[in-house]
């Protein structure tokens, strides 16, 4: 009788073991390394991790402002054809939201009648004007914490 539960139990054990890779859960990698899917992952918290400076509110003054204050030069021909705020070739959106802003991008302060009717921004961090979007960074990282994009009709 041991004789025949020993191979029995050899056989039966061969045969869970064996099948236990199909009762494996299948994580989805679908070919992914775990790298990307962290870079992904982190990527995706980044973005929605940011600051709203420019409610709704915001934006109305800003808009009222450059509307009301629109100087009477324009753009050269060739630029003013690009609708990008005069920007050179190359120059326009360098910037992302929760990024520091590159060295190369040129930056302007916004004017202060403009600041006073925004109110205070939070501390250690300001408003400036890239292009044709104002972004409000903070003062010691260059990150962009918010941003309104594309003024150009009223820049």
């Amino acid at each position: 009788m041991n004789r025949h539960i020993l191979p029995l139990i050899m056989l039966s054990s061969l045969m869970v073991f064996s099948t236990s890779h199909s009762f494996a859960k299948d994580h989805d990698n679908n070919g992914k390394h775990k790298s990307e899917q962290h870079d992904k992952k982190h990527h995706k918290d980044h973005e929605e991790t940011y600051q709203t400076y420019f409610s709704n509110d915001r934006q109305v003054i800003i808009i009222n402002y450059y509307n009301t204050t629109r100087d009477a030069k324009h753009c050269p021909p060739g630029l003013a054809k690009k609708n990008n705020g005069c920007q050179p070739p190359g120059s326009a959106k360098q910037w992302r939201k929760g990024y520091s802003l590159p060295a190369d991008v040129v930056y302007y302060e916004v004017p202060s009648a403009l600041t006073v009717q925004l109110g205070r921004t939070p501390e250690g961090q300001k408003i400036v004007r890239v292009g044709t979007d104002l972004l409000l960074i903070s003062i010691g990282t260059g990150m962009v914490i918010d941003a309104i994009q594309d003024l150009n009709d009223v820049l």
